[in-house]
């Protein structure tokens, strides 16, 4: 079973790298789109579009780091701990920032940040308990909601077509429904599989005091074949 080891080779690797650049990426995306939305202190628009681009460029980045972590052999446990943190971490930050300037509405973002916060909850149970694996469900769920903050960049020009609740609003509810299904089945998995760990190691010790038993056992006779040779 796979543990959580902070060292040298865990750390230092190109995919680990990339995600701390996405990581870095999530504050200035979330400042252009505020002060773009806003048009503060004169501020053009167009820089919503530019923390489009960025959004863009981190979400990128994640292909290549699980390119190059699947074809140079650079898996590591904290990158896969790691990584779906800063992708959630761009799209609560992107949504948030869309909310604020009022391209998203509050909801959306009320139920990815409880979703998150349930996610945080089971991880605190089972951190070390479990091994992390890729849940399709989960990487459709992500996709449809990167679709969906992506469109909703461009709310403005929908809404005259569609009304406020328009295709990127939509877009988005698909991919929270996903994205809560993603959830709960991995924390049903995750601790059907604590509690299978779990019984095999009670097994395990019940084993146990039986072989020391019949080693016991064992050991008497041959004393006592000793004895008698004697």
């Amino acid at each position: 079973m796979k543990r959580l080891q902070f060292t040298k080779k865990e750390i230092c690797t190109i995919p680990n790298l990339l995600t701390l650049i996405r990581f870095l990426c999530i504050p200035a995306v979330i400042a252009l789109v505020i002060v773009g939305g806003f048009e503060i202190n004169g501020n053009p628009q167009w820089l919503v579009y530019v923390g489009l681009g960025l959004m863009v460029f981190a979400a990128a980045t994640d292909v290549v780091d699980g390119w190059i972590a699947r074809r140079f052999n650079q898996n590591s446990y904290i990158g896969q701990l790691v990584d779906p943190v800063a992708d959630k971490a761009m799209h609560v930050g992107t949504i948030l920032s869309l909310c604020i300037i009022g391209y998203v509405h509050w909801a959306f973002m009320a139920l990815l940040a409880l979703r998150e916060l349930m996610m945080i909850v089971v991880g605190s149970f089972i951190v070390n308990k479990v091994n992390i694996k890729a849940n399709m469900l989960g990487k459709v769920a992500s996709f449809t909601i990167s679709v969906g903050v992506i469109v909703s960049f461009f709310h403005n020009y929908i809404s005259t077509l569609w009304g406020d609740y328009g295709i990127d609003w939509i877009i988005i509810t698909i991919g929270l429904v996903l994205n809560w299904a993603a959830a709960i089945n991995y924390a049903v998995e995750s601790f059907k599989q604590v509690k299978a760990d779990k019984l095999a190691e009670a097994n395990k010790n019940e084993d146990a005091p039986a072989e020391e038993t019949v080693a016991e056992e064992v050991s008497e006779v041959a004393v006592e074949d000793a004895t008698d040779v004697e």
